[in-house]
This record gives structure tokens, C-alpha cells and sequence, in this order.
């Protein structure tokens, strides 16, 4: 059941397309899902890329663009070190933000703040202080997880020290930061544990991501034409966790895919690639780099695989590949936060040895992938979709907006 229309300020740390990464494909499901349930949703989004055509989420909302970089700069992260802010944090603060924001308050009324990532939460806080509007925090990822698995593999040993300082920072400014909002939504379980742990008192709420219809709409595996032996791994390799993955698998599993199975090949799928991997390139490894229908791409691949090490959150890449019927491999932190089993959803090994052996099943057993793609699909199909999600914020948002107006913030809502 739809309640009543909402005028809904989106507060986002870039313009949300073209979908290349699941940052962005998280945002606009969000915001496309809102306006469809008959919300009014104006988002203001810092952009880094002003030469983008945005108009397909521009069908959605009244988009409002402040050009702003963050790119990363090794003598501001070394700056960084005499700041208490955390330096991924300090690199969102725009002036050109904050007053356009001032503007468009006074400009228009609206019922709610949605703040995407914790990078933009005090922005949402200086609405809550200058116009007494309740704000919604989404974490797309616990950034201290992300920070503190950085750390126990950074090399060498100036970077781990510079990381190790990051995460002290980063645990204090996300746990103060959470406690100001009058609710935060996690992504999965584990991230709401992690936030209890890092601000007590916050208000969290779990509401998990979802897939796109496009991918539940791909033919059925036994209508594919499949590539024999391929492997995917895609997804936005400028990320530091997907980055990580991806070197750790072309370096210390491939080649143990390829001794138990010569006609292997693998392709990946998004932008981002690092040189070390393009200088890769072969028949065997293969780079498509980013594609505009993932879906459609990913349709002819017959595994996909996921060995994050780093990471918070939750893998859209999993469920997106779940909804299209494509069996996965995957390390246990790439999995985290989905509710999937290991030998019933996918099949999950932490050791190079066993992640190998695990892709190779699979690209052999055609009963064991029917198996496992089965379940999958179901679990996705019944818990992982963009209306289901866009539902509970409009549920989180008509509570705040009540306690708000009741004027008692110190409840906690249901």
C-alpha cells in the first residue's frame, strides 16, 4: 500500500549514472522506486563527471549538480595526518555544496533528508540543525570496516601506519555521526551489528539492496548460449576492495584454474581495471571493461566469482547474479550480509587452493550449477528487489517524520 507523497531531499556523494558501479546502481534504484510509489524526490548531488548525459535518472527526480573532485592526492592523505577528520571523509567537503544546499532549502519545503553514504552525513546533520528536518542516513557500508580491513593488508609498512590512523579516526566520526541521525539503515545484519558496537544510541533500521528487474528478466540458463569454461568477475574496479580482489585472483588463483583446467578463460567486466591486470590480457584472460547492459553481458558467462578480501556492506554482483541464474564462487567476505549458504546459494572458499577447486566444479558439474542457480534465483526473487526496499524507507521515513513533528526525537522508532 502506497501512504501519502513525500517530498524527499536525496543528499549524494556523485550524480548516480551511468550504472558502472554499485554505488551508483544503488542510488538510482533508490530514487527511481521512491518516484514511482508517487514520491516528489530532489536530489543534490556532488559531480564528479559534469560532461555526463544524467537524464535518465533525471526521470525521476529534479537533479541539482555542484561539480566537485575527490581524487585522491598522496600529499593530502599525508596532510591528512596533523587533521582529526579521516582523510576519506575530508575529501567531500565542498563550500559550493553547503551553499547550494542553503539555497535550496530556502527555496522549497520538504518532509524528509535521505543521505546517501556517510561521506555526505554532515550535510544531512546541517539540515537538521537549520531547518528541524528529520534525517535518514543510508550506509551503504560500514566505512570503518572498510578502512580497518585495509589496514591489516596494507604494504608496506608507512601505508599500514597511515591506515591504522584512518581507522581510529573513522570509528569516532562514523559512530558520532550515526548517533546524530534521527535513523540509520544498513545494508545487511552484520553492518547493524557493527553499528550498535560503533554508536550504542543510533536508531538502525536493515534494509538490504536489491536487483534490478532487467536481471530476473534475462532467458533461462538452458536458452543461453553459454561461452564453455568462462569465468566473470565484474564490477567497479577504481574500488579499492573490488581492485584488491581482482589482482588477487589473476595472480595467486587463476593460474591454479588454469592447471586444473587449460580451456579456462576469464573475463572482466567494469571500469576501473588496473595496468597490472590490462598488461594481462590474452585468449585466456580477457578485458571487456565497461559495458552498458551488464545484464545482456553477463548472460554468456558460465561462473561468476567474487574473492573480495576487503569490503563491508553487500555485493550487489552477488544477488544480480543470483536473479540472472549464473552460480557463484566467492570468499566469505564477499558474501557477507547476504543471507545465502555456502553449497545451497553459491559456493564460498577464503583459500587460494579451494577457491580454484570450487570454480573448477562448478564449471564441470551442470547438475551441482542447475542446484545451487535454482536456490539462488528464489532467495533473490523473494528478498532481494528495489520495490521491496523502496517500500521500508517509505515506512522509516513516515516514522521519523511523526516522531519529528510529535517533537520527541529521544524515541526510538519500532
Amino acid at each position: 500500500m502506497k501512504s501519502q507523497s513525500l517530498n524527499i531531499l536525496q543528499l549524494c556523494p556523485q550524480v548516480p549514472y551511468p550504472l558502472s558501479d554499485g554505488g551508483k546502481v544503488g542510488i538510482f534504484n533508490i530514487t527511481k522506486h521512491l518516484a514511482k510509489r508517487g514520491h516528489r524526490v530532489t536530489v543534490l548531488a556532488l559531480d564528479r563527471t559534469p560532461d555526463v548525459d544524467a537524464k535518465p535518472f533525471e526521470r525521476y527526480c529534479e537533479l541539482i549538480r555542484v561539480p566537485h573532485s575527490n581524487r585522491n592526492s598522496i600529499p593530502a592523505a599525508l596532510m591528512n595526518l596533523l587533521s582529526d577528520e579521516p582523510y576519506n571523509i575530508s575529501k567531500y567537503e565542498s563550500q559550493p555544496y553547503r551553499q547550494a544546499l542553503s539555497d535550496l532549502m530556502a527555496q522549497k519545503s520538504f518532509d524528509v533528508v535521505h543521505v546517501d553514504h556517510l561521506h555526505m552525513a554532515r550535510y544531512g546533520l546541517f539540515c537538521k540543525e537549520q531547518h528541524n528536518l528529520p534525517v535518514v542516513l543510508r550506509e551503504h557500508n560500514i566505512e570503518s570496516v572498510i578502512v580497518e580491513r585495509f589496514a591489516e593488508n596494507a604494504h608496506p609498512a608507512l601505508v599500514r601506519y597511515w591506515a591504522e590512523a584512518q581507522a581510529k579516526r573513522i570509528r569516532v566520526y562514523e559512530g558520532t555521526l550515526a548517533a546524530q541521525c534521527d535513523v540509520c539503515c544498513a545494508i545487511t545484519d552484520d553492518d547493524r551489528k557493527r553499528l550498535e558496537g560503533l554508536a550504542p544510541k543510533a536508531r538502525i533500521r536493515v534494509i538490504p539492496a536489491g536487483v534490478a528487474g532487467e536481471f530476473f528478466a534475462v532467458e533461462t540458463t538452458e536458452r543461453r548460449s553459454l561461452i564453455p569454461s568462462s569465468i566473470a568477475m565484474f564490477g567497479s574496479f577504481d574500488w579499492l576492495p573490488n581492485q584488491d580482489a581482482l589482482k588477487w585472483f589473476t595472480r595467486s588463483i587463476l593460474p591454479k584454474i588454469f592447471a586444473l583446467q587449460p580451456s579456462a578463460k576469464l573475463f572482466v567486466i567494469g571500469k576501473g581495471v588496473p595496468a597490472e591486470v590490462l598488461s594481462l590480457q590474452s585468449d585466456r584472460i580477457v578485458v571487456r571493461g565497461f559495458v552498458q547492459d551488464l545484464a545482456k553481458e553477463l548472460g554468456q558467462y558460465m561462473v561468476t566469482v567474487v574473492p573480495l578480501r576487503i569490503g563491508g556492506g553487500m555485493r550487489l554482483k552477488i544477488v544480480e547474479s543470483f536473479a540472472m541464474r549464473i552460480p557463484v564462487v566467492s570468499t566469505t567476505i564477499g558474501c557477507e550480509g547476504i543471507v545465502c549458504r555456502d553449497g545451497e546459494h553459491l559456493a564460498v572458499s577464503d583459500t587460494e587452493d579451494g577457491f580454484a577447486k570450487q570454480v573448477v566444479r562448478l564449471l564441470n558439474d551442470a547438475s551441482g550449477r542447475d542446484r545451487l542457480t535454482e536456490n539462488a534465483f528464489r532467495l533473490a526473487q523473494s528478498r532481494y528487489r528495489w520495490e521491496i526496499a523502496a517500500e521500508e524507507f517509505e515506512k522509516v521515513y513516515q516514522e521519523v517524520i511523526h516522531l519529528n513533528r510529535a517533537g520527541k526525537p529521544e524515541e526510538a522508532v519500532a
